[in-house]
């Protein structure tokens, strides 16, 4: 999504054409956050956007380097106590092997559903030596699991983070423009009155 957004950005800059045009400071800040900010010369909000963005990166970076060390932990784990081979195992696999003791199980529920896509063969075989290592793997897979969905997130923050920081980039820019402001009392017929905020601005 990222991508595609700063994609487009940059199509509409020109700058994929080889243009001349200048980087206008909402798609400086929407490829990397305080980026448009600093080029305007706030350095207390382009400081806030790119900490903001550091910390967003290392807590995705190290959610996923945490996912994927415990994932090859449970995988190891079920490699000793299920008589498995890990190799081209997709994700429904490990959960599957991780909600039933024993291939021959798993596929004699799914065959009183029909469900006959869902059946392993004999390549995928699976037994666990005991329930306790069974619910020991779960549990590390389920925890895997869940930190990876905490990195999707992350994702999520990193993506909000340049969209805000374009749309306060893009928000500076008009202000930089506002020429005046003043107050103007207005007297309808009937003697109420009220105040209008006028804007003028500098193009």
């Amino acid at each position: 999504m990222l991508k595609k957004i700063i994609i487009n950005l940059l199509l509409s800059s020109g700058i994929l054409f080889g243009g001349s045009f200048k980087l206008h400071p909402m798609v400086k800040s929407a490829i990397l956050p305080g980026w448009g900010e600093s080029s305007m010369h706030n350095s207390k909000r382009a400081r806030l956007f790119l900490l903001t963005e550091i910390s967003l990166l290392t807590a995705w970076v190290s959610a996923y380097t945490i996912s994927g060390h415990q994932a090859n932990q449970y995988q190891s784990f079920a490699v000793e106590h299920a008589g498995i081979d890990s190799r081209g195992k997709d994700h429904q696999y490990w959960v599957d092997i991780g909600n039933y003791s024993s291939m021959t199980n798993h596929n004699d529920e799914h065959l009183r559903f029909r469900d006959f896509e869902s059946l392993y063969s004999d390549i995928d075989n699976w037994s666990w030596d005991s329930n306790k290592n069974q619910s020991s793997f779960e549990n590390k897979r389920i925890k895997s699991d869940l930190i990876a969905l905490t990195g999707k997130f992350i994702m999520g923050g990193i993506v909000v983070n340049h969209i805000l920081s374009a749309i306060d980039a893009l928000y500076l820019t008009r202000l930089e423009k506002i020429e005046s402001m003043s107050l103007v009392p207005l007297i309808s017929p009937d003697g109420s009155t009220a105040l209008t905020l006028k804007i003028n601005f500098n193009y």
